[in-house]
């Protein structure tokens, strides 16, 4: 299974959403060599956590399965999808900006716990996936880790 980050974030709270990077990159890590079935083996997850401002241009997309590999052209990036889930969540932005780093991780952790429902919501679309067991190992990490 890969589980990957995706930042989207404000300039504003560039100090503060740095660690965002080895946070994606220590989860995918723990998560690469575990398998939950066949009909999902990526989950991306966009993260957006910007001002007021600039709130109009990052609204949270719906989910979107892509079953079939896929060749995709973005923002100056190739890479290829299969199998994989997309989809977004918003953090409040001034909540994140003035947390310490730890409580940002935890506040983050919170979060993408509270998301895994959009993943139950679409169930129908990847019926080989063990939904439980990859919720239980993502609550085990951030317990390891100390985030819940």
């Amino acid at each position: 299974m890969k589980l990957a980050l995706a930042q989207y974030t404000s300039a504003e709270i560039k100090k503060e959403t740095r660690f965002l990077i080895d946070f994606s990159d220590e989860i995918e890590k723990y998560f690469i060599k575990k398998k939950y079935g066949n009909d999902l083996m990526e989950i991306v997850i966009g993260i957006i956590c910007v001002s007021s401002i600039f709130e109009q241009f990052f609204k949270p997309k719906s989910p979107k399965y892509t079953k079939e590999k896929k060749h995709i052209k973005s923002e100056g990036f190739e890479y290829e999808v299969e199998k994989c889930l997309e989809y977004s969540i918003k953090l409040d932005f001034e909540t994140f900006k003035n947390s310490s780093e730890i409580k940002a991780k935890k506040y983050l952790a919170q979060e993408i716990l509270k998301s895994l429902e959009i993943i139950d919501t679409m169930k129908s679309k990847f019926k080989d996936f063990d939904l439980v067991n990859f919720k239980k190992d993502l609550e085990n990490y951030f317990k390891e880790k100390e985030l819940i």
